[in-house]
């Protein structure tokens, strides 16, 4: 259910009592795009999902964004195939930690994580989380 109090200018969703702008009572999950097979360059649609399953049957090149939004924040998973050795690589727009992109795990089915912010129409700040059993 939607409640709008238009006279304070607030909306609620799965609750009758607007405590801000929006309100939300229960669970919001944002959405993510699953894709299974991955090589070469590879362009996300950030307007479509926030969060990305890519399964790297190649290397695969990042590029550079056209569709994030600032203030998008989410999560990019890389899962090596069965044969491992795909290298990620990122266009200039991504920006890690110290200015070096890190070393991704090549074995066959690891699974690292990039947690990324957009912080202007061409940067985004990204972190890794590497080597997920």
């Amino acid at each position: 259910m939607v409640f709008v109090d238009g006279g304070n200018d607030k909306v609620a969703i799965g609750t009758a009592t607007a405590t801000a702008t929006l309100t939300v009572a229960g669970s919001a999950v944002a959405k993510t795009d699953t894709d299974t097979s991955n090589t070469g360059n590879v362009t996300l649609d950030y307007t479509a999902n926030q969060n990305f399953v890519l399964t790297l049957t190649g290397n695969t090149t990042l590029v550079n964004p056209t569709t994030e939004n600032i203030g998008q924040s989410g999560f990019i998973s890389f899962i090596q195939d069965g044969t491992g050795s795909r290298v990620p690589t990122f266009h200039a727009a991504f920006d890690f930690v110290g200015g070096t992109v890190p070393t991704f795990t090549t074995t066959a089915a690891a699974v690292d994580r990039l947690d990324y912010i957009c912080v202007s129409a061409t940067r985004l700040q990204c972190v890794a989380t590497l080597a997920y059993s």
